[in-house]
């Protein structure tokens, strides 16, 4: 089994260690690879790019699906007061985190700032997560559930300050 991981930060060094870990083939060109991870990539995967790893391209994303859909669902999920949290591993698709989930996680949410939340609780799920994932893989199993669309919500990105007149 070979994997190409994209991606950067925490979640993406996650993916690698977890490679490592499963003695899985890390490759850097997707279509020599059986899986393509997204871990913390924030672009746009073309149909193209899609369909070059044999099993498909699988990302990570910091809620549990279809819930708090989009690029800041860790602000949305502590700003929106949800008692929960969670992580899910989905295959993309041609829509945003519309695909079909490989495995999700639901825990209670710690009361800490959403970047606290995203080291301390949601990185550390992803990359348990992934280990069980990892290890289905090695065994042919691809798993995937189609979301429920009643429960789909997709949120904004947030506001961000205005950059000072100063800092011209």
């Amino acid at each position: 089994m070979k994997i190409a991981v994209w991606g950067s930060g925490s979640i993406y060094e996650a993916a690698i260690r977890a490679c490592l870990r499963h003695e899985i083939e890390i490759t850097e060109d997707p279509a020599d690879a059986d899986v393509l991870l997204l871990a913390n990539y924030t672009k746009l995967v073309k149909k193209a790019d899609r369909a070059l790893p044999r099993v498909g391209a699988l990302c990570f994303h910091p809620s549990v699906l279809p819930r708090h859909r989009g690029r800041d669902s860790v602000y949305w999920t502590v700003k929106m007061g949800d008692p929960t949290c969670g992580v899910s591993w989905f295959w993309i698709d041609a829509g945003i985190d519309t695909g079909d989930v490989a495995a999700t996680v639901e825990v209670a949410r710690p009361d800490v700032r959403p970047r606290d939340l995203y080291e301390g609780t949601l990185v550390p799920l992803g990359e348990l997560l992934l280990d069980a994932l990892l290890a289905q893989f090695k065994r042919g199993v691809y798993s995937r559930f189609p979301q429920d669309e009643r429960f789909a919500t997709y949120e904004p990105p947030r506001e961000r300050p205005a950059a000072a007149a100063t800092e011209r």
